[in-house]
């Protein structure tokens, strides 16, 4: 009896002992769940056409290529990139992505979704789902690439070079300009924001670098003008004639307005002559279909044009009817519009244009056609042009669709 007792207060005694050992030890932490890279391309791959949340935990690795250092995107947006493509970005909270650095985003609980045609991770909390990797990474080698590229949807938010290149036109980055290969043409979009908003735009041919974007339609986004290299021959002379407008700087439903200069005025209805494109030409047109006016009268004015300089202006313009069913298009001149009131209070002549009359067999829009040269020889002062739309949308279908495109004055040539 007497040894049984002894042996067990031993036991309890040896359990004591392991339970304080056991106390001592430092706990041992659980295993940390597994977080498995992906690339950018498999990430975009994740959205089906409509917002997804990645609902695994995963992470994206790559150098930031465009930020808002320079005011040329908006303060929560970023675009980084690895080998297979590119990303937008979009931050929640304070933007201190740095251009060149190379960064880890863990994906998991965060959204793509399509902006305007632009897909876009975020909205990212930088602190607690990011990790910067390095602060200056090997830079990034922009992929060659052409316009049409660019305007088929490849390499969206990758930064970018094209050779042989050109702006269409003179003046500063702000805005909305052509870059041209004299073949295709894509929009650079510069912010009013930007602090290069106000430089002068190279006059000459050669590589443009910057960031392909998408606001509607395919666009490029400049990081610095340093960037660019277009100091060599042009492939199109600049236009040197009195006036040309070929609302290339319009997007999808855009009013006219947007471009510097030309005037809306609507005698009747709610509804202005608008921008709209197709194989990858843009354009100005009007039409009453689907707006359920019973009247729609819209003018369309060019912004003053000084011809005492001139010696023989000519005008002239394209244009392109679609389903015609009775809505006109009229074309007018005046030498007293003040330019800001109701123009339809003013003297106007009416101009006798070439118009199209017929649609293309098997098709409901005719083929563009050129107004001819209308003889402006008879003014020397400050001139205005007005194409003005007249139709319905009421008990009455009038609800032909007028396009406008190249509005030019020049010198005769004869």
């Amino acid at each position: 009896m007497i040894k049984s007792i002894k042996k067990t207060i031993g036991l309890l005694a040896i359990i004591s002992i392991l339970t304080l050992s056991a106390c001592d030890r430092e706990p041992i932490p659980p295993p940390q769940p597994r977080i498995e890279q992906i690339s950018i391309a498999d990430l975009k791959a994740m959205h089906q056409g409509s917002t997804v949340v990645i609902d695994s935990a995963v992470f994206i690795q790559g150098i930031v290529t465009l930020t808002p250092e320079k005011n040329n995107i908006p303060d929560f947006v970023g675009y980084m990139q690895d080998e297979t493509g590119g990303i937008t970005l979009t931050v929640d909270g304070n933007n201190n992505l740095s251009e060149g650095s190379e960064i880890k985003i863990f994906c998991e609980g965060i959204e793509l979704s399509d902006y305007n045609g632009l897909l876009q991770f975020g909205n990212i909390d930088l602190g607690t789902q990011s990790e910067l990797i390095s602060i200056s990474a090997d830079p990034i080698t922009p992929v060659s690439v052409t316009i049409q590229d660019i305007l088929d949807g490849e390499h969206i938010a990758e930064l970018v070079s094209i050779s042989g290149v050109e702006f269409s036109d003179k003046g500063s980055f702000s805005g909305s300009q052509t870059l041209t290969n004299c073949s295709e043409e894509i929009a650079v979009y510069t912010r009013s924001d930007a602090t290069f908003s106000g430089d002068i735009m190279p006059e000459g041919n050669g590589t443009f670098v910057g960031v392909a974007s998408v606001y509607n339609d395919a666009q490029l986004l400049m990081r610095d003008p340093a960037d660019l290299d277009m100091t060599g021959t042009r492939c199109e002379p600049f236009f040197e004639g009195i006036f040309q407008e070929n609302f290339s700087s319009l997007s999808y439903l855009d009013p006219v307005t947007v471009i510097d200069g030309w005037i809306s005025s609507l005698q009747e209805g709610d509804r202005e002559w608008a921008g709209n494109n197709y194989l990858e030409n843009k354009y100005v047109q009007a039409t009453a279909h689907g707006s359920g006016l019973a009247s729609m009268i819209a003018w369309m004015i060019t912004p003053s044009i000084d011809l005492s300089n001139s010696i023989n202006p000519v005008f002239s313009f394209d244009s392109k009817l679609g389903y015609p069913n009775g809505a006109t298009l009229d074309v007018f001149i005046s030498s007293d519009y003040d330019g800001s009131a109701n123009p339809w209070n003013y003297t106007w002549t009416a101009l006798n244009p070439t118009l199209p009359t017929e649609v293309i067999p098997g098709s409901n829009y005719s083929d563009w056609l050129s107004s001819g040269n209308i003889d402006l020889s008879a003014y020397s002062s400050t001139i205005y042009i007005a194409f003005v739309y007249t139709g319905s949308d009421g008990a009455s279908k009038q609800t032909t669709t007028w396009q406008i495109d190249n509005v030019i004055i020049d010198e005769s040539s004869k």
